[in-house]
């Protein structure tokens, strides 16, 4: 039998990598967060206070320092406003506009292609770039609502030198999402989309309306580009999953038998992929577009209003592995090694939001495919082994015979369960349970 060693799969547990975009970088273990924290790590229901802290507390605390922040953001754009309200050109605004970009820290889209041909984000390493689309989400976010304020305190020649701040603020934004647009298709790159797609379809309108920008405003133009930018760049991602599922990742095989790598890569990433639900219904779903083949892959009615997408990408991930398990060098090692990853993706599956979309007997399904798993180990592995003790004469053997023929036997039978025990030994079974 394969030794039984405690080994957890493996986990990812950078939650910086969810919005990573670079498509040069294979380590796709950079955006795929832990599913699973550890029990000292879950917030405790039985009590309010932890460590002598008041949750409630924490809170107010944030909240304060949230209200304080952008107070401050108020007071630096009241002293920038006098730069947008004379009618001097852009390069007069430049420095200003600089110093306002990076009060939130995202300065740097001013040095992006404003054309939106990568704008050298392609260059940048994976988390690089994904920590800049968090710092621009998280910056836009707080810019709107600084922005919402401007008629407190304001007059009228402020309010229109703020339009002009916000229009050149909103310019200089959208070169990231168009930059993001830009990338070479990855897996990485469909995240960054529609963690973009968010908050430019949420946020742009927004100050569209505060600020009376109609259709043919160049901000208002230039946002109706950019999300059919992001739109077209989401779902050529989406028609490359299958394949991405296919090669993205490095298959090399694991030779004891454990959890495959890719395992916790792509469940996490399909957890990524929900983590905008609503824009991935409406960039990857059909929207009476046809059925060409330029379509979107198809997203099944289900529970929740689930994805058959997800469904689709878990058992493309089931096919890899089982075509990937041929090349082990034991039949019983190729069950060992299917056992050990369909339980991985099930667990994963049913312990986070993903559970949500998966259709009425999947985990039913795999709980048959783990019990043929085992009888085929065991087929392939030791019923060889209990055979030698067979006796396959077709009458019946004289007494000294007998002894002849079972010392053979027994010889054989030791010989065969030694080799097999040799070639077990290192098969490793994370989850012994099984």
């Amino acid at each position: 039998m394969p030794r039984v060693r405690a080994v957890q799969p493996a986990a990812t547990t950078d939650n910086t990598a969810t919005t990573v975009l670079s498509s040069s970088s294979s380590n796709a273990d950079a955006f795929c967060p832990d599913p699973y924290p550890s029990q000292s790590d879950s917030p405790s229901s039985s009590s309010s206070v932890r460590d002598g802290v008041d949750p409630t507390s924490l809170l107010t605390e944030a909240s304060a320092c949230v209200l304080d922040d952008i107070d401050r953001h108020r007071q630096r754009m009241l002293a920038l406003l006098p730069a947008f309200s004379s009618p001097a050109g852009a390069g007069a605004r430049a420095e200003p506009l600089s110093r306002w970009l990076s009060g939130f820290g995202v300065g740097w889209v001013l040095d992006m292609d404003a054309s939106g041909s990568g704008g050298g984000a392609e260059r940048l390493p994976r988390r690089e770039v994904g920590r800049r689309v968090r710092a621009w989400a998280q910056a836009l976010g707080t810019m709107e609502r600084v922005f919402r304020l401007r008629h407190r305190e304001l007059t009228v020649k402020q309010v229109e030198a703020l339009g002009e701040l916000a229009a050149a603020s909103a310019g200089a934004m959208l070169r990231l999402a168009r930059a993001v647009a830009a990338l070479e298709s990855s897996p990485s790159k469909l995240l960054a989309a529609l963690d973009v797609y968010v908050p430019v379809s949420e946020a742009f309108p927004v100050l569209g309306r505060m600020f009376s920008w109609g259709p043919s405003h160049p901000v208002s133009a230039a946002v109706g580009d950019t999300l059919a930018a992001l739109v077209d760049a989401a779902r050529s991602c989406g028609r490359d999953l299958r394949a991405f599922v296919r090669s993205h990742y490095p298959w090399r095989m694991p030779q004891g038998g454990e959890v495959h790598p890719c395992v916790g890569f792509w469940m996490g990433y399909f957890r990524c992929m929900l983590r905008n639900r609503i824009s991935l219904c409406f960039v990857l779903g059909r929207n009476g577009d046809g059925d060409g083949e330029d379509a979107p892959p198809p997203l099944a009615q289900g529970a929740e209003g689930g994805f058959g997408l997800v469904t689709e990408l878990i058992s493309c991930l089931e096919a890899v592995l089982e075509e990937k398990s041929t090349a082990l060098a034991f039949p019983g090692l190729r069950q060992v090694f299917m056992l050990n990853n369909t339980l991985a993706i099930m667990r994963r599956a049913v312990r986070s939001d993903l559970k949500l979309f998966l259709p009425p007997g999947w985990v039913r399904e795999r709980d048959e495919r783990m019990a043929g798993y085992i009888k085929g180990y065991m087929d392939a592995s030791w019923v060889p082994v209990v055979a030698r003790l067979d006796y396959a004469g077709g009458t019946k053997p004289s007494a000294v015979l007998r002894r002849r023929t079972t010392s053979s036997r027994l010889s054989a039978f030791y010989s065969a369960l030694e080799n097999a025990c040799s070639a077990q030994r290192c098969w490793k079974v994370p989850n012994p349970v099984v």
